[in-house]
């Protein structure tokens, strides 16, 4: 007699595993876990990101970044 299947639901976000007779069974487990422990997945809708929304580290370094290949720019075609 060949052994039969057995499914299991295993979390990639923290690791719980269960037994399931099923599939079907596995994904009901994965639903109720994914909102009994991690909160219901959701998409939400994010603005655009603005130069000036950056962190002033990071403007600082794009400003220097197009100096410095302005720079290079002009010299090589200038």
């Amino acid at each position: 007699m060949r052994g039969s299947v057995v499914f299991e639901y295993r979390c990639n976000l923290c690791g719980v595993t269960q037994p399931a007779a099923s599939q079907a069974e596995a994904r009901v487990l994965r639903a109720r876990h994914r909102d009994d422990f991690h909160g219901p997945d959701e998409i939400v809708e994010v603005g655009r990101t603005r130069f000036l929304d950056l962190p002033r580290e990071q403007q600082i370094a794009t400003v220097a970044v197009v100096l410095i290949l302005l720079v290079a720019a002009l010299i090589r075609f200038g």
